[in-house]
Parts: structure tokens; C-alpha cells; sequence
């Protein structure tokens, strides 16, 4: 499915409206001190608790199928003003793909684009994911990439 904008410029200019701007500084300046005093691997880590707690904070009820997934997703991350995600199955690799567009950005110095959300999504998500039906242990959420202004993620093993 096409997003309606898919101009980067617009993307990234939504997703900065996106953070109220009482919140900008603060989480310019903690993510720039968590720069400063954690390396990269440990950032990552705890950012992904950060995403896994968000999503222990805002359950979703158990989804039989891959599109109410994304459905109950959507709401969740519409209620919180993060975006929203297109999920989408790869059957070459046995894969859910995650396309989330207009998260929140904030950049840092070191970091313009903002793209330490991304590990926050990855623990959002990877919980979501591990939290359904069936959900098998080990299998994780990553980040890919990025394409327009939306950030990749896929759910896979390994």
C-alpha cells in the first residue's frame, strides 16, 4: 500500500511536529547524554527496554491474522501520536516487514535524523509481536533501513 506523502522533506517535517515542544529538549538532551556516557551497544539495549516497556504500557489484545495486527498497531500508535506501521509478509524470507512512517523525531548532535527510535520501535515492536498468539521465543525485530522518511524494521529469526 502507497503512503498519500512520500516526499522525505514532508515525512521528517510531520514527524517533528509530531514531538510537543516542551518535550524536545529534554529528549534532545537525554538522548545526547545517554550519547556521551553509554556505548553504542548499551544505548541500543536500553532503548529497546524503553520500546518494551511502552509496549507493556499499551497492551493489544491477541490478533488472528497479520492485517488485525497491524489494525490494533495502528490504533495504539494513533492514540500516542507515533506514526503508523504497514506490516507486510515475505514469504522468500519467512519474514514480517514493518514499514513505520511519521514516528516522533528528535535529532541530537550526533544523530540528525533521529534514528535512535529506531531501537525504540524495535523493543515496541519485538514485544507486540512476542506477546501474540503462537509467538515463538528468540525471533526478533530489527531495523533494515529506511525509504522516504519511513523507517524498515522486519520480524524474523536470526
Amino acid at each position: 500500500m502507497q503512503d498519500q506523502i512520500t516526499d522525505p522533506d514532508a515525512l521528517t517535517y510531520i514527524a517533528r511536529r509530531g514531538v510537543a515542544p516542551q518535550w524536545r529538549l529534554f529528549l534532545r538532551a537525554m538522548m545526547e547524554t545517554l550519547e556521551t556516557h553509554l556505548d553504542h551497544g548499551a544505548r541500543e539495549g536500553l532503548l529497546r527496554m524503553v520500546g518494551a516497556r511502552m509496549a507493556a504500557l499499551m497492551p493489544l489484545p491477541a490478533c488472528n491474522t497479520l492485517g488485525e495486527l497491524e489494525a490494533r498497531m495502528n490504533d495504539t500508535l494513533a492514540a500516542a501520536d507515533w506514526g503508523y506501521v504497514r506490516l507486510s509478509f515475505d514469504p522468500g524470507s519467512n519474514s514480517v516487514m514493518l514499514r513505520h512512517v511519521a514516528a516522533p523525531l528528535v535529532g541530537t548532535h550526533a544523530d540528525l535524523t533521529g534514528g535512535w527510535l529506531g531501537s525504540v520501535l524495535e523493543g515496541l515492536y519485538g514485544a507486540w509481536f512476542s506477546g501474540q498468539p503462537g509467538a515463538e521465543p528468540g525471533i526478533q525485530v530489527r531495523r533494515w533501513g529506511g525509504d522516504g522518511g519511513a523507517m524498515l524494521l522486519r520480524y524474523a529469526r536470526g
